[in-house]
């Protein structure tokens, strides 16, 4: 792949335990498309990331395996999101803390570090503003 060009649709594979085999993740993904590559955790195992060449490809994967059973493990299926300057497990699902971590709950506030909690909340009219904040803005 040539550096200005897009990299391909990567799909983060969660909750396949010791039980993950590139054979057989190979075999239930391809069903929806062409593949790139196939890589699994070893070190520590239970997670995948599988590269589609096309976006409808991973979106169609994504939407069928969902809470389906591979590798006799029920697994979470979902785009994986690009976190940059790591190797090839360089993606990252989302805010799965696993059982070492919180007893496996998702919280999703911390999906991107980089993201505060915290929100604006933009009211639809001005005139809903106090005034003090009327007259700073």
């Amino acid at each position: 792949m040539s550096r200005g060009q897009a990299p391909y649709p990567k799909v983060y594979v969660g909750g396949l335990g010791d039980q993950g085999k590139k054979e057989e993740i190979e075999k239930e993904f391809e069903r929806y498309g062409p593949l790139h590559d196939v890589w699994v955790a070893r070190n520590p195992p239970g997670f995948a990331f599988v590269e589609f060449e096309d976006l409808r490809d991973a979106e169609d994967a994504i939407k069928a395996l969902d809470g389906k059973t591979i590798c006799g493990m029920e697994v979470r299926v979902e785009m994986s999101r690009h976190r940059g300057g790591r190797g090839r497990g360089g993606g990252g699902g989302g805010g799965y803390r696993g059982d070492r971590y919180g007893g496996g709950r998702r919280d999703d506030r911390y999906d991107n570090r980089s993201r505060s909690p915290y929100r604006w909340v933009i009211l639809p009219f001005e005139s809903s503003l106090p005034t003090f904040f009327r007259t700073i803005f």
